[in-house]
């Protein structure tokens, strides 16, 4: 069974919880509950811009030998919504 509920905000804001965060609780006592949050770690460093990542991203994205990150990109959104140049 999944249900949702609402906690309000005091509650967690030692934990520090972000959108997308995960909490499962490891133990319910008497005062307390343990709570482990999960977060997934973002997928670009934070001093990686887009087109570094697309030239490092090794294997994900097949650019041409005298194609730029951009080229690739148009022609990415160039087939997913049927774009013309």
């Amino acid at each position: 069974m999944i249900f949702t509920q609402d906690i309000p905000v005091g509650q967690l804001a030692d934990l520090d919880v972000h959108e997308g965060d995960t909490l499962h609780i490891v133990a319910v006592g008497d005062f307390a509950v343990t709570v482990q949050v999960s977060r997934s770690e973002a997928m670009l460093p934070p001093s990686c811009n887009a087109s570094e990542w697309v030239q490092t991203a090794k294997g994900s994205v097949q650019i041409n030998a005298g194609e730029t990150a951009k080229d690739a990109r148009m022609a990415y959104h160039a087939t997913k919504y049927g774009a013309t140049k």
